[in-house]
């Protein structure tokens, strides 16, 4: 339930950072340092319970539920926090005097302040040691003194910050290490109030006074104690609390500073130069040189985005975020790209063009039909090195690098069947993908005559695939023309302000075959699913059809250069469309016909099934999508 909240719990679900809850640099939608730990806690609790249980089925277990409990796990494995002590460049700019006159006012406040504190006035005595510090706040005595006065007041934590800000100032100053410990002896945090009277009788060597080791011996006893309680105690859950606030004095956040260290971070760089060559990245020295050094500078306190943040500490969730991140990381440590785009992508799905090549989100319209091309890594998401692009109409600045969305229809690979009855589950029938296509008496056929047939193996012959084309196809030209904006604007998987929008273009696609001197324009309105089959297991080789079967794979076969005249008229619902693609290159064409047509389609290459289940896999029992790609 407190996982499933929206008020208190992050949903990282909706959400491209996940630093932006928690690092340092986090926006005002933070939730707060405390409040993500709490998350990442109560997420490991849950991951244990649902570990523990038996039983397979969960109420509320929501996809907000899924994504905390990967962030919780992945946090856990990928990050360590440290407590650190504060240094003056993180208290910002302390004002120190600046003329003689304010020191001489500084050093009246503290003498009057210290004949207050004699005749135990110690209000006062505090009060004039907060004038002379706003006067001079970098004198360590001023601080030192304030925090005797207020030990006396019995304002124990603020003494401790006063003690420890004199140390600060200056590391060798006795008096201040033995006042701190003094606070904190007051607060029993007594693992810390001895090693800071040790450190007052170290620095004070032999000046060490009386009361400092009477201090020492007083936190080592209080030590002894604490751990004789809980030794002695019976009762299990009163020794478990008593050890809990024992070790949590080592964690005392009190004039400290919390640090998060990636172990992962040298990984993470590798990961995304290994990303940038595999994708020919053009800048990959330039990508190299900044990220070695990336996270030691952000060590240093040199700002770097969030994204970036996120991908140096591995906190990504999987899938859509995960390549979206891995591109943003790649072009925020590319500064010469990076400073002529946003620093981050307009949305998810987005595709990056830069002057001399494009890279496309493999679940766009370009990055399914581009995903033919020869030499094209697939990768995180990504598809590229492509081609470079051109805008219709012609655009003054054309070969600036830039991020690019495409808008096409999405097109479903099955049909979705709603249920009947709401109240039960449909029925699970498993069926023969290929039992529709096996030969079927025909209405005047005696049943005797047909199964001697069928039995007659003289009757079963393997159907030649589409013969080998020697053509070459080569793509001229990808083309984005650039739409109106859309009357209802949708913000689903948009990153940034609700009232921006990023500029949504088509593509279209041109090739020019060897053989034909017109080229061939496709444009790209949807965006169908391809879908490339394993081999099949046939250890007599091809599998054979029956005779009366033949006809389903000979009488529909389209060769690449005669799909722009295809019709609906050609359209046969009961065979699988062929397309003959085995000439070089054809297969991107057949896919950009697809992406015009809105047909989903079987892709067969070399290695894959035979003729006879490629089809089969196209057909309504299988898949259904009645197209089938031969890129053999």
């Amino acid at each position: 339930m407190l996982l499933n909240r929206t008020d208190v719990v992050a949903d990282f679900t909706t959400i491209s950072t996940v630093g932006s809850m928690w690092a340092k640099q986090a926006g005002p939608q933070s939730l707060g340092v405390w409040n993500f730990l709490r998350q990442i806690i109560v997420g490991r609790e849950l991951a244990i319970r649902l570990g523990r249980t038996q039983s397979l089925v969960h109420t509320g277990f929501t996809q907000q539920i899924l994504a905390s409990l990967i962030i919780s796990e992945l946090w856990l494995k990928h990050v360590r926090v440290a407590i650190a002590d504060v240094n003056l460049s993180q208290l910002g700019n302390l004002k120190g005097a600046d003329t003689a006159e304010q020191r001489a006012k500084a050093e009246d406040f503290k003498n009057r302040g210290n004949e207050a504190l004699k005749r135990n006035e110690h209000q006062k005595a505090a009060d004039l040691y907060t004038e002379a510090i706003r006067l001079d706040a970098t004198n360590p005595i001023y601080s030192c003194n304030r925090s005797a006065a207020l030990v006396a007041l019995g304002m124990y934590r603020e003494a401790e910050q006063d003690a420890y800000m004199a140390t600060l100032f200056d590391s060798n100053y006795a008096k201040a290490w033995s006042r701190l410990g003094m606070a904190m002896f007051k607060q029993e945090d007594a693992q810390r109030a001895r090693k800071a009277y040790q450190r007052a009788i170290q620095v004070a060597g032999g000046g060490a006074t009386t009361q400092m080791r009477r201090g020492l011996a007083c936190a080592e006893e209080l030590i002894e104690q604490k751990i004789k309680a809980i030794q002695s105690e019976e009762d299990a859950a009163r020794r478990h609390g008593l050890h809990s606030a024992y070790l949590d004095e080592e964690w005392e956040t009190s004039c400290k500073t919390i640090k998060f260290h990636s172990l992962i971070h040298e990984q993470q760089v590798e990961g995304l130069l290994l990303f940038a060559e595999r994708m020919g990245w053009p800048h990959i020295n330039e990508t190299r040189e900044y990220a070695e050094d990336v996270y030691t500078d952000a060590l240093a306190g040199r700002a770097q985005s969030i994204h970036l943040h996120d991908w140096l500490y591995g906190i990504v969730l999987p899938g859509k975020w995960f390549a979206f991140k891995i591109m943003t990381a790649l072009i925020l440590c590319t500064p010469s790209i990076r400073d002529k785009l946003a620093d981050v992508l307009p949305r998810y799905d987005c595709g990056v063009i830069l002057p001399t090549r494009s890279y496309w989100r493999l679940r766009t319209a370009l990055g399914r039909v581009l995903g033919g091309l020869p030499g094209v890594a697939s990768l995180c998401g990504w598809i590229g090195p492509c081609p470079e692009v051109e805008f219709e109409p012609p655009e003054e600045r054309p070969a600036e690098s830039r991020y690019i969305c495409l808008r096409a229809r999405q097109i479903a690979l099955m049909d979705h069947i709603p249920r009947r009855d709401e109240d039960a589950l449909p029925p699970i029938i498993i069926r023969d993908p290929g039992a529709e296509l096996e030969p079927q008496p025909r209405p005047d056929d005696e049943m005797e005559s047909f199964v001697a047939e069928v039995l007659d193996s003289r009757n079963w012959v393997v159907p030649e695939p589409p013969v080998q084309d020697m053509g070459t196809c080569e793509v001229v030209s990808i083309r984005l023309k650039k739409l109106a904006p859309r009357m209802e604007v949708t913000r689903n998987g948009i990153y940034g302000p609700e009232d921006q929008n990023a500029p949504e273009y088509r593509a279209n696609v041109t090739f020019k075959l060897d053989d034909n001197r017109e080229p061939i324009v496709f444009q790209l309105f949807t965006n169908p699913v391809f879908v490339t089959p394993p081999r099949c297991v046939a250890p007599q080789g091809p599998h054979a059809v029956h005779m009366r079967e033949l006809h389903r794979y000979q009488d529909n076969v389209w060769p690449v250069e005669r799909l722009k005249d295809h019709t609906t008229d050609d359209w046969d619902n009961e065979k699988v469309m062929v397309i003959n693609a085995t000439r070089k290159g054809a297969e991107v064409l057949a896919r950009a016909w697809c992406s015009e047509r809105g047909k989903c389609a079987v892709i067969r290459r070399r290695g894959g099934p035979c003729f006879v289940c490629a089809v089969r896999a196209a057909s309504k029992p299988s898949l259904g999508t009645g197209v089938l790609i031969w890129a053999d």
